[in-house]
């Protein structure tokens, strides 16, 4: 009797086990100090690459910080890090720069999406969803629960004129998730549609491809062996191969 109530409760204890493993990941990231032997931050490879993440503010379609974004540098596996180098070089010859928006991100930050979604908190509709609901989001495949920026392989990604400094007119914001972002949408201008495709030959000749839903996303067309990562974004991690910052 006591073997059969003994087998019974590591039974109940197993079940309770397996319906944590499948119940949605932490939050919570990796608090390592140091980056994964492969990754790298992209101001090491490509140092006239601007950044501006937008998930460690409130300008995006949430409207505040995303869950583990705590710095400002972008980071992102070496290889891919040297392609965007690549495509600033052929840029720079036409006196056009990149900025990136997005690189590596964090599952816990897809996690976070996630529980937004499932919210009342439309605040951010008008900017960045205007004709679709927040599901719709997810169902129009704007946004889903694993990414390739978790793999550290794909930017969100525009152009800049070198001179002003000036963004250039790409149709369109970082974020909007609506039809009129689609790389080759015929809702936008002919200008607009010739920057998006300058944006999009560059990368394409440095190795990267584009997510033809929206034109400023990118990712190493080679992706090699891939793995979902959830460390910090932070500026004060050790990057392997050279000095800390």
């Amino acid at each position: 009797m006591i073997k059969q109530t003994l087998r019974l409760a590591i039974c109940a204890l197993t079940v309770l086990l397996v319906q944590c493993s499948t119940f949605e990941p932490s939050a919570t990231p990796s608090l390592s100090a140091a980056l994964p032997a492969d990754f790298c931050y992209l101001d090491e490879v490509a140092p006239t690459v601007r950044v501006d993440l937008k998930y460690s503010g409130s300008d995006n379609f949430v409207g505040r910080p995303i869950a583990g974004y705590a710095g400002t540098r972008a980071i992102l596996r070496r290889d891919t890090a040297v392609a965007i180098g690549r495509a600033a070089q052929l840029l720079a010859k036409e006196g056009l720069g990149l900025l990136v928006w997005d690189a590596y991100r964090p599952t816990c930050a897809m996690n976070d999406f996630r529980r937004w979604s499932r919210t009342d908190d439309e605040r951010m509709k008008a900017r960045f969803y205007p004709r679709i609901s927040k599901q719709g989001i997810y169902d129009g495949k704007y946004i889903g629960d694993i990414s390739e920026h978790s793999w550290g392989i794909a930017v969100d990604i525009t152009l800049v004129d070198l001179q002003t400094g000036e963004l250039l007119d790409m149709g369109g914001h970082h974020d909007l998730l609506d039809i009129s972002s689609a790389t080759c949408s015929p809702l936008i201008s002919p200008a607009q549609q010739a920057n998006r495709l300058k944006l999009r030959d560059a990368m394409n000749a440095a190795g990267m491809r584009n997510y033809s839903r929206e034109w400023w996303h990118y990712f190493l067309a080679d992706k090699g062996k891939i793995y979902s990562y959830n460390f910090e974004v932070r500026d004060d991690l050790v990057s392997p191969g050279s000095t800390a910052r």
